[in-house]
């Protein structure tokens, strides 16, 4: 896929990212920094954009971590319950 470039606005400032990823998905993953950026920023007295910057992305990232601590929780759940399944399939079947 060829890299195209996409323009994008973050906490005021316009970016132009080159990038091989849809126009959608990257507009929509700039909405969803711009938008925590303005929380950040609401919930803080700075006004350095790279302070804010630097707490969005800690927010960004326990966000994702916590996803990803779920998910892998529930992928647990998931193979413990195969694995009783499993076994109780090859119990009744003999």
């Amino acid at each position: 896929m060829e890299k195209r470039s996409i323009e994008v606005e973050i906490f005021g400032h316009r970016y132009t990212l080159k990038t091989e990823f849809p126009e959608e998905q990257v507009k929509h993953v700039a909405e969803y920094v711009d938008g925590k950026m303005k929380e950040v920023a609401q919930g803080t007295k700075s006004v350095d954009s790279l302070h804010i910057a630097i707490l969005t992305a800690l927010n960004i990232a326990q966000d994702y971590l916590q996803a990803r601590g779920n998910t892998e929780q529930l992928v647990r759940q998931i193979e413990e319950k195969t694995d009783r399944l499993e076994e109780f399939i090859a119990l009744k079947m003999g």
